[in-house]
């Protein structure tokens, strides 16, 4: 129980449903502006990479490091985001339903992201000259041999991801499309036809949530885990990290729960739903975000300490590249947007409980993310592969090459994939109901105040 000064108004299902039919039944001019420039922006950012392509082709990786980092940081925010309410919901959060719909339709921004990652599958050689975290092919005389690997693979990874997620929104979305076609009267759509909201077809639908959002936690981690491996990792002779992949799947936990909360604080300011998304969700919210911060220090160090002490001089390249050499800006930038100031603001239970302090965390933690994509990603192309051993167990990196600044091309790729996640999530929006009807109409109902004192408590019920 809580002291209802931290809440809204007393809201109604029927006040709540009049609502989203009228902000879903026209678009605002700032939903058709933000729509128009994103959209603007990324065909920008694809004419640059076609510019990009018929300039310096797909012979050497060096030019792609920006493109790969940001495409990186797309599909660690961009997936991670459908993850937390998969992960709420199978906690019975109550205060997830705020988050539920926001954190689907991100699964929009998935395709988006298979689209740009099929030019990297033309930059990375396969196995048959480099170490690959599925086998090594000529190791030794090792009859041990996968086909088209890693390119193949992590391909069917990457769009069984993006189809589980999609099918997540659609599955979550039916009845509420069913409910806002009814009452806009118009006809249903493919979706929602034959939606009668038997107790048949929640059971169904509920269950069908609970499964596909298991299919969606491992197929993102191991999507995660692949992709920083064969396309980042591997391409760096001498960097192996059993860490590593571990650690990309938290920060994509960490991204994606920032990248949820700043759509769900820029919704409740420009949207006008500020009855109904509240102190009480930020403050929760926020908890978490410090947890999956302290969760980032942990792997960070785990595989900082074992190169910082290993000193093997196979590894000390590796260690001037990435983290003390032309990209420690980078590095600690990163460390410091991604952990160390998050903690600072969220170790305070009264900046938890504001709005703006979990809102600039996550601000900062999707800030952190790119930047350290950037860095391992640049760094990684930037390693001249072909002068390197084949073989995995005298792979060393003998020269540290220098730090690969951006250029125009570079500067509106990486704003044109950004603002293409941006376009895709607008549309999004459109298409389908900004929050999800049946879970906040469940939690409107299980709310109620009660007074105490000389003050109100609102009493929540457990409906699951």
């Amino acid at each position: 129980m809580h002291d209802h000064k931290d809440f809204g108004p007393d809201i109604t299902v029927a006040g709540f449903q009049n609502k989203m039919v009228e902000k879903h039944a026209t678009m605002s001019a700032g939903h058709r502006k933000l729509m128009l420039i994103s959209g603007f922006l990324l065909l920008i950012g694809i004419m640059a990479i076609v510019i990009r392509a018929s300039t310096d082709g797909f012979e050497y990786r060096e030019p792609w490091g920006y493109y790969a980092g940001t495409v990186a940081f797309l599909l660690t925010a961009g997936a991670g985001a459908p993850l937390i309410i998969v992960a709420l919901r199978l906690t019975h959060a109550h205060w997830r339903r705020p988050f539920a719909r926001i954190s689907e339709l991100y699964a929009a921004v998935g395709v988006l992201t298979l689209a740009l990652f099929i030019p990297l599958l033309l930059l990375v050689p396969n196995a048959n000259n480099r170490f690959t975290l599925w086998f090594q092919a000529d190791n030794g005389g090792s009859s041990i041999r996968i086909p088209w690997a890693p390119h193949f693979w992590i391909t069917l990874l990457i769009s069984m991801l993006v189809v589980s997620g999609i099918a997540l929104l659609l599955v979550s979305a039916r009845s509420d499309k069913a409910n806002l076609n009814d009452n806009m009267n118009k006809p249903r759509g493919w979706l929602s036809k034959g939606w009668v909201g038997s107790s048949k077809q929640w059971s169904i639908k509920k269950g069908g949530l609970t499964f596909l959002g298991a299919c969606y936690f491992f197929l993102l981690v191991g999507t995660l885990s692949f992709f920083s491996v064969d396309f980042g990792m591997a391409l760096v002779p001498g960097w192996k990290d059993a860490i590593f992949p571990a650690f990309q799947s938290v920060t994509g936990l960490q991204a994606g729960l920032a990248t949820v909360i700043v759509t769900l604080w820029l919704v409740r300011k420009y949207c006008g739903f500020e009855d109904y998304i509240q102190m009480e969700h930020f403050w929760a919210a926020s908890k978490i975000l410090l947890a999956l911060s302290l969760m980032f220090f942990y792997f960070w160090w785990s595989g900082f300490i074992v190169f910082w002490y290993g000193r093997m001089p196979a590894k000390i390249n590796v260690l001037n590249l990435l983290m003390f050499g032309p990209y420690k800006v980078l590095f600690f930038s990163a460390f410091i947007l991604n952990f160390v100031a998050p903690f600072l603001l969220l170790l305070w239970n009264s900046v938890r409980k504001t709005m703006w302090g979990p809102t600039l965390a996550a601000s900062l933690i999707l800030i952190g993310t790119l930047i350290d994509k950037i860095r391992i990603y640049v760094a990684s192309y930037s390693v001249d592969y072909s002068n390197s051993p084949v073989s995995i167990f005298d792979h060393n990196l003998a020269l540290v090459p220098g730090f690969h600044s951006p250029d125009f091309i570079d500067v509106l790729i990486v704003i044109g994939c950004l603002s293409g996640g941006v376009f895709m999530i607008s549309v999004a929006a459109k298409l389908f109901p900004i929050f999800s009807l049946w879970e906040m109409s469940e939690g409107i109902k299980i709310r109620t105040v009660k007074p105490y004192l000389r003050t109100k408590l609102l009493i929540l019920g457990k409906p699951e």
